[in-house]
């Protein structure tokens, strides 16, 4: 079933208001001047004074009852088929409603012909409900009354497309052309047309027409080569973009054509000389320039190529710009994305110098920073932003997390304090929240969000030690959704580890899998708990499948992994095994002593 676009019907509903209120004098047809119609008249009028003013849910119901009282009268069941179609339930937007409500809207397009905006109206939407054919004799009708009004050619053209009548299409567009001239977006036009219908060789006719208006217009050149892009002719595709590019020297369009050109079939030293010829032209802004760079820095990532071909044309355009903002920004977004955040770090800074009051370069300074493994200085950076902007949450958030892993957790407490707080000033850090009405009156991204804080909260008190703090936070979570996986995790793999009831940890960690069945992380605490549980043989089976996960992802850091894994193998009898992934686990994280310990015996340890 196709659903409609709501912000596209609500222009053609007020573009049907604007017709009722227009005319609200318009005899119907067959009128009948009795009771019945007069009442229907009645709401048919209010339902357009209730719509002038804006009230659309007391027009839709005053509209429904002038069609019900009299549904021969056209003007309403035109109004009220129009307001149908934006009631957006699941039952009213079924293809049997739709289809409904649009032969409501036909007895009025059919009784006034004429009327330009309704029967448009009547065939957008019969367009999008499949009934093409509709669209099409609306339009040729249109067309017939209106035999000047060329706008609507491309209308019925692009209808005839759509129902593959191509000749028709192609016949419509030449009397369009005929009436309005040649020009490069309706050679377009017809040349997809032509394409549509297999006709290449009528496609690059249509072009040579073109250029035979203006031949030393490089843009027909350009717009020929596109053409043999899509048809496969690389020669006479680029033989185009040279021609183009030899007509107007200085200009960027044909260098970018050629630049795109190269990328396509490999030639990466082309490539980059088009690009850098572009960025050095005059009749590119910034923002195209930014967006040409972009792009091919994003090539150069990733085809892990040589970057400094990327640092290269950057100085090109800091000689243009020296002192933009955007340029720096993305100075600094291309240093991260090669690993190198002290750059980052640094071309951000000056970003903010030049836009000190733009959040998102205060958001990747901290982000650079805690990639950079230096949290401490993004707590800084938090407390200068907030001296030049208000703080959003999603920066506050970044802040509570750059400030628990700084180990300064009573800066950490404090944000997350706002956040919970920004929800509902009434809520505690680890009292339990009791309140079973603020919660059903939460919708459920409210209670997500509040579900996901706590759990952050959490996660901060088990970092600072107090085991007693993060559990009442972790309830806290789960008292507002009760089914946060993450939450249950956590929960689960803590109190396992800290000598907590085993047979509760087991629970969580199975509902915590039951909803994600393929996350190595919690596949990971349900072995654990097996193990401690000393069920070794189903430990074993989701410690293999996490393992197998973490693996496919490339994580790199799945040291405890394999040391579980170790673990496992261990009490399944298979000590070489376990030895084996001892090993692996020692290498990811060579300076824990109980692993050193584990290989060096060959034995399993507790602690």
């Amino acid at each position: 079933m196709k659903r409609l676009h709501s912000i596209l019907l609500a222009a053609l509903v007020m573009v049907s208001a604007a017709a009722v209120i227009a005319s609200p004098g318009a005899p119907p047809s067959n009128a009948k001047p009795s009771e019945q119609r007069q009442k229907a008249r009645y709401y048919y009028l209010e339902a357009a004074r209730q719509q002038a003013e804006g009230r659309m849910p007391e027009a839709y119901e005053y509209f429904k009852k002038a069609y019900l009282t009299d549904p021969s009268y056209e003007e309403a069941a035109s109004a009220y088929g129009t307001n149908r179609l934006m009631v957006q339930t699941d039952s009213m937007q079924s293809s049997r409603e739709l289809l409904k409500s649009l032969s409501m809207m036909r007895p009025y397009v059919d009784a006034y012909p004429a009327d330009v905006n309704e029967a448009r109206s009547y065939a957008y939407v019969a367009g999008r409900l499949d009934s093409i054919s509709e669209t099409i004799r609306v339009y040729e009708r249109l067309d017939s009354l209106r035999p000047k009004e060329t706008l609507l050619l491309l209308q019925l053209a692009d209808a005839y497309m759509t129902d593959n009548q191509q000749e028709k299409a192609l016949q419509t567009l030449d009397r369009f052309e005929k009436a309005e001239g040649a020009s490069p977006q309706l050679s377009l036009k017809k040349m997809s047309f032509m394409l549509a219908k297999g006709d290449t060789l009528a496609a690059v006719k249509e072009a040579d027409a073109l250029i035979a208006t203006n031949p030393r217009e490089p843009s027909y050149l350009i717009l020929k080569g596109n053409l043999y892009e899509v048809i496969g002719n690389n020669d006479s595709t680029l033989s185009c973009y040279l021609r183009a590019e030899a007509l107007d020297p200085e200009k960027g369009d044909a260098k970018i054509a050629l630049a795109n050109f190269y990328k396509n079939t490999g030639d990466s030293t082309a490539y980059d000389t088009k690009v850098y010829e572009a960025l050095l032209s005059e009749d590119f802004g910034i923002d195209e320039k930014l967006g040409m760079l972009s792009e091919y820095l994003q090539t150069l990532l990733d085809d892990s190529s040589d970057t400094s071909r990327g640092d290269h044309l950057f100085s090109v355009l800091r000689e243009q710009f020296p002192h933009e903002a955007q340029v720096l920004d993305l100075a600094a977004r291309y240093s991260a994305a090669k690993g190198d955040f002290k750059d980052a770090e640094e071309q951000i800074g000056y970003a903010i110098d030049q836009n000190p009051t733009n959040l998102e370069y205060w958001g990747q300074l901290m982000r650079y920073q805690l990639a950079d493994s230096r949290p401490e200085d993004a707590v800084a950076t938090y407390k200068r932003a907030v001296s030049h902007i208000d703080a959003p949450p999603g920066l506050t958030l970044l802040y509570a997390n750059a400030a628990s892993l700084a180990k300064d957790f009573e800066e950490a407490e404090n944000a997350y304090a706002i956040l919970i707080h920004a929800e509902n000033p009434t809520l505690p850090l680890t009292d339990p929240v009791t309140d079973n009405a603020l919660r059903t009156s939460l919708s459920y991204e409210g209670l997500a969000r509040l579900s996901s804080l706590y759990n952050m909260l959490g996660d901060m008190y088990y970092a600072s030690g107090d085991l007693d703090k993060t559990y009442k936070a972790y309830d806290n979570s789960l008292f507002f959704l009760s089914s946060n996986p993450l939450t249950l995790n956590n929960y689960a793999y803590f109190m396992a580890e800290n000598g907590g009831d085993l047979d509760r940890a087991l629970e969580m960690s199975r509902t915590a899998v039951d909803q994600d069945p393929e996350n190595e992380t919690y596949l990971d605490t349900l072995a654990w708990i097996l193990f401690k549980k000393r069920d070794y043989k189903e430990a074993l089976e989701y410690q293999q499948k996490a393992i197998s996960l973490a693996e496919a992802a490339g994580d790199s850091e799945a040291a405890e992994f394999y040391h579980h894994l170790g673990d496992i193998l261990f009490m399944n009898n298979q000590p070489e095994e376990a030895l084996a992934n001892w090993k692996k686990a020692l290498e990811l994280e060579p300076d824990n002593e109980l692993l050193k310990k584990k290989v060096d015996h060959k034995t399993f340890f507790y602690k």
